[in-house]
């Protein structure tokens, strides 16, 4: 596999997470990539499981002395990157953005991704893409696989790809800010003008998504007041 400059890659054949593995890497992992054939204890966002059988890629990012300003620009980062290595791979796939961290292929879900900090000075970009097989029930939305979609792709195809977009942006954003980032994302988003529902700690709120404000936040207009939201689970369409 051909890595990026300066990238190390530490394969293994089963492990409990990804992310566990990158929060017990030494000081001075960054740039580390740590992925796995198939995950025990796979986990998404909320503490959810996210089922990781074989085929499908589990791959997670030690990332070393990142400002506390820009860490939330890294969901944006690691969607956008994936997005486009499945654009390179797969000639005409439509791949749309949810905010704020899954990506989808027809409406359903084909991948995730869970950030985490441990301690002040490490960040980890845990990613799961559903290359060849799919979780069909006990799901929060629809899944789907590339198999699934008609893409006939190799995980350690979809692992460099990955690698070298990510490689890309993060120089991006390191020097340009995260400006071009957030329209990387926005022209792909799902929904961004239509009726969404978000489901928050405190009830569920209705109404049209606005877009992103330049923290990446999600602006919702209901009736007419902008709301700012930073965390939450979003549907499309009028959902009751």
């Amino acid at each position: 596999m051909i890595l990026p400059q300066g990238w190390k890659l530490i394969e293994k054949t089963e492990t409990d997470s990804t992310n566990l593995d990158v929060k017990k890497l030494p000081a001075g992992s960054d740039k580390t990539a740590v992925v796995a054939d198939v995950q025990s204890g796979g986990r998404g966002r909320l503490g959810r499981p996210w089922v990781s059988p074989r085929g499908n890629l589990y791959i997670s990012l030690c990332l070393e002395k990142i400002p506390l300003a820009m860490a939330g620009m890294y969901s944006f980062l690691t969607a956008v990157s994936l997005a486009q290595a499945m654009e390179r791979l797969c000639s005409g796939i439509d791949v749309k953005c949810k905010w704020p961290n899954d990506l989808l292929v027809g409406g359903k879900k084909i991948s995730g991704i869970l950030l985490e900090t441990d301690g002040v000075d490490r960040l980890i970009a845990g990613v799961g893409v559903n290359i060849v097989s799919f979780p069909e029930t006990g799901m929060l939305y629809r899944a789907t696989s590339l198999k699934n979609e008609g893409f006939d792709v190799a995980r350690d195809e979809m692992a460099q790809a990955f690698l070298l977009c990510f490689d890309y942006w993060d120089n991006r954003l390191k020097t340009e800010g995260a400006a071009p980032l957030l329209d990387a994302w926005r022209e792909r988003a799902r929904g961004i003008g239509g009726p969404i529902s978000v489901n928050l700690p405190e009830g569920t709120v209705r109404g049209t998504f606005y877009g992103l404000d330049k923290d990446g936040c999600l602006l919702l207009n209901k009736d007419g007041e902008i709301i700012r939201i930073t965390a939450g689970d979003v549907f499309f369409g009028d959902r009751k």
